[in-house]
């Protein structure tokens, strides 16, 4: 090749490679890009091969940065990592933090601890391991740790870690672990990420025989949440946790307890002493949902100062809250919290040391706890003296089987005051105890409980039992119960409004009761009364049984066949004077007061004395609700939709429960009216009972009966002009009678013709058309005419001669296969 073809060449490639360039720049974006980043080498990653002897900054442009082999921050030393820098920790590596490490990223540019393949699994490189002296810290904020086994272990009790604005996941063990039997450092984790943890979120556990640190102090929990991380959220094990403060966390899906703090084994007795302690401790709008144990929990030890306010658990498999073993209980407090579907939303078991006696104060108050399969609050002590247990303002509802049942030693100065307690599967309060010495029971409205509303009941000594100003409504057995063995202080039972249970009050053993000023009304097993003798077997209002010094005085005691029912040692007396029986002539009693219309006074032994009585009500005077059904149609067809009402039901109060009964299935609520239908014939019994505030429901259904008959058949209506047709027709033959009556009728005969000279025309036009003429009408206006013929037979039959229908159903198709012949013969 001669220099010259080469230089023409060389000119050629370069306005190529010139051509290209301008294209480039005046082209689609994306070619630019890849342009521009081939003309720009990226930076190179750093690799990271010694220890941080000195103060050293890591930054985001000389990222990312490799470390290959364990390194260690030296005790002199701070490493700053820089917003956006990445940090990939190679396999089975550790980051041992002896001085500080301060990770501050940003919200548009966090840092990462993690592995150079974003897909690598958890515990491809071991942890960030805390080792620092009392001037050390680790700090990380708006970072990601990940894929680690755990993301940071604390081998050092000194100094400090800082998390914020962290995310913590994908790790095999734990998120935050301290693992030093001296105990944690100063610990806060705020508005970070725990997720997808193998053991747990943050835990204090010593990874020995005996799990439990010295002591665990000054931790701070605030807007974190743990899901899926594990056993627990939180789990601390120690014998002295102390300064504690849980804010804003959520707990989600763990296989155990949501959070947990314990201070000894449950399963070994506590020692002698009580250096195991939680202490000042604060957990406020924790929540925690569907796990697989207790919501929070704490184990052994005695509780001093503990707070746990306004959090909520739903979905536990164990208790909503549980304190388990525990030896001493002084100023700990439950408030404003939610347990819903759980094992028991308060679960409390207190038990004495080996070394004495402990006295426990204990307030659970303005608390909701519902729904859980066995109680609302379950509190048992063993061998424990309760100097101060306070059930305040609370709501106890639907708990499988109960609302609230307290089991102990010896109870003193105990109140359950304001709580709403209703429908639950056994007693709505129940107190048991060797030695009952103080119970007090005010203003709760104890409701529709399927045993007592209120059950108090000493082994041995009972006194001192205060049970005033309470509804106990409803319930399936006695609405108060007060039982002992042994007397003790006076019981008093006053101004109480005991209606619609089973039983009214009972009262048994030899401890001195009072009652007084209480309505005792309505209550009955039975809606339906009997009609026998005074002794029937009915329920009862008041109930007393080896009771030597009982008074009755100033109460409403009606609206049963036995109003009191005693059964007293030797010549002993019931005092029952002055009382309201439900008439003006007083109780009968069958010496005393043989004509008394009211509630009976039975004595099985011993005597009851009822004389003098009170001729009017001392309050408010209580009937039971009448019910009236009404039905807006009571004879229907299949099918057809009736109307019940109970409007018309009557009360001296509110109504507040409907409950029909329509062909043996009941249907119950607030609603007045209840619309069903009936899909066979026969005769159906409808049957309404109602209720009112009270819980009392009406003495007797009312009825109304239903009869549905069979639809009735109907038969196709003649028009008047297939009358007239038919009249003026000759009479048809046996087999044709119905065509040809129809088709010689006006309509039939209107239809016909217009068919028939379409069908003429078309002929004709056809036979021209063959010959090579033009037809005299249109073929628009022949299939016109032989429309306008169906649709006569078509509407005809629709308004009553139906045989009219065969004519335009054969009429149509015969037409659709004419034309199609003829259209197949002029395309030949």
């Amino acid at each position: 090749m001669t220099p010259r073809t080469l230089l023409l060449a060389a000119l050629v490639v370069l306005g190529a490679a010139t051509t290209g360039v301008a294209a480039s720049a005046v082209g689609p974006a994306a070619p630019a890009d890849a342009t521009a980043e081939a003309a720009t080498p990226a930076a190179a990653p750093t690799y990271v091969e010694g220890n941080v002897t000195e103060n050293t900054t890591w930054t985001a442009e000389n990222g990312p940065y490799y470390v290959g082999r364990d390194l260690t921050v030296t005790g002199n030393a701070t490493l700053t990592v820089e917003p956006g820098t990445r940090v990939n920790v190679g396999e089975e590596v550790t980051i041992t933090v002896e001085g500080s490490l301060v990770a501050a990223g940003t919200g548009l540019d966090p840092i990462q601890f993690t592995t150079a393949d974003s897909a690598s699994d958890a515990g491809t490189w071991q942890t960030i391991e805390y080792a620092g002296d009392g001037d050390s810290t680790l700090r990380l904020e708006h970072a990601v740790v990940e894929h680690g086994t755990t993301a940071i272990t604390a081998t050092s009790s000194k100094g400090s870690i800082r998390l914020a604005n962290a995310t913590v996941r994908e790790h095999v063990r734990d998120g935050l672990a301290v693992t030093t039997r001296a105990g944690a450092p100063s610990l806060r984790i705020a508005d970070s990420r725990f997720t997808d943890v193998g053991r747990a979120g943050v835990t204090v556990a010593v990874p020995e025989t005996d799990p439990y640190a010295d002591a665990a102090r000054n931790l701070r929990i605030d807007g974190t949440t743990f899901a899926d991380t594990g056993a627990s959220g939180v789990r601390v094990r120690a014998r002295k946790i102390s300064n504690v403060r849980l804010t804003d966390v959520t707990v989600a899906g763990v296989s155990e307890a949501g959070v947990a703090f314990e201070t000894e084994s449950t399963d070994a007795r506590p020692k002698t002493t009580n250096d195991h302690a939680v202490e000042d401790v604060r957990l406020r709008r924790v929540a925690v949902e569907n796990v697989g144990g207790d919501g929070v929990a704490f184990r052994g030890g005695a509780l001093d100062d503990v707070d746990v306010l306004d959090s909520e658990v739903r979905g536990a498999s164990g208790s909503g809250f549980h304190v388990d073993a525990a030896t001493d209980a002084d100023d700990v407090r439950f408030a404003r919290n939610t347990v819903v579907d759980a094992r028991n939303g308060l679960r409390v078991a207190l038990r004495r040391t080996a070394g004495g006696i402990q006295h426990v104060s204990l307030a659970v108050e303005r608390n909701e706890f519902s729904q859980n399969d066995r109680y609302g609050l379950d509190a048992t002590a063993e061998y424990v003296f309760v100097d101060g247990f306070d059930v305040r303002n609370n709501t106890l509802a639907e708990n499988g089987d109960g609302g609230a049942a307290f089991g102990t030693q010896q109870v003193d100065n105990t109140v359950f005051a304001d709580n709403v307690v209703r429908e639950n599967g056994g007693s709505g309060i129940s107190v048991s105890a060797i030695r009952v010495r103080g119970v007090t029971v005010r203003r709760n409205r104890l409701v529709g409980n399927a045993d007592d509303g209120l059950s108090v009941r000493a082994s041995d000594l009972l006194g001192g039992v205060r049970v005033g100003f309470n509804d106990a409504l409803d319930n399936g057995e006695f609405g108060v119960e007060v039982a002992g063995e042994r007397a003790g202080a006076t019981t008093a039972i006053h101004n109480n409004t005991v209606a619609a249970n089973a039983n009214g009050v009972r009262v048994a053993g030899p401890t001195p009761a009072r009652l007084a000023n209480n309505s005792v009304v309505l209550n009955t097993a039975d809606r339906e009364r009997a009609d026998g003798g005074r002794d029937a077997a009915a329920a009862t209002g008041v109930v007393v049984e080896n009771a030597p010094n009982v008074e009755l005085r100033h109460n409403d005691v009606y609206g049963h066949i036995v109003g009191l029912r005693s059964s007293l040692d030797g010549g002993e007396v019931v005092v029952a004077e002055r009382n309201y029986w439900g008439a003006a002539s007083g109780p009968y009693h069958e010496t005393l007061n043989p004509g008394g219309a009211g509630d009976a006074v039975v004595t099985d032994a011993g005597k009851a004395d009822p004389v003098p009585f009170a001729s009017e009500p001392f309050g408010p005077r209580y009937e039971r609700p009448t019910a009236v059904l009404a039905a807006n149609e009571t004879t229907v067809t299949p099918g057809e939709p009736v109307e019940f009402s109970g409007r018309q039901s009557t009360d001296d109060g509110t109504i507040t429960r409907y409950d029909f009964a329509v062909a043996g299935q009941r249907h119950a609520g607030a609603a007045a009216t209840y619309a069903t239908s009936f899909a066979e014939p026969g005769t159906y019994e409808v049957s309404l009972v109602v209720e009112d505030e009270l819980g009392v429901a009406s003495l007797n259904d009312a009825t109304v009966n239903v009869t549905v008959e069979p639809a009735a058949r109907t038969t196709q209506p003649t028009t008047a002009a297939t009358t007239t047709a038919t009249t003026t027709a000759p009479e048809p033959s046996e087999g044709d009678d119905s065509l040809l009556a129809s088709l010689l009728s006006l309509w039939g005969g209107l239809g016909a013709l217009c068919y028939a000279v379409a069908l003429a025309l078309g002929a004709y036009g056809t036979w021209l058309s063959i010959g090579g003429r033009d037809p005299p009408v249109s073929g628009t206006t022949i299939h016109a005419l032989a429309a306008a013929g169906v649709l006569v037979w078509a509407v005809a039959g629709f308004l009553g001669d139906g045989a009219l229908l065969t004519f335009a159903g054969g009429g149509a198709v015969a037409w659709g296969g004419l034309t199609g012949i003829v259209l197949a013969l002029a395309t030949r």
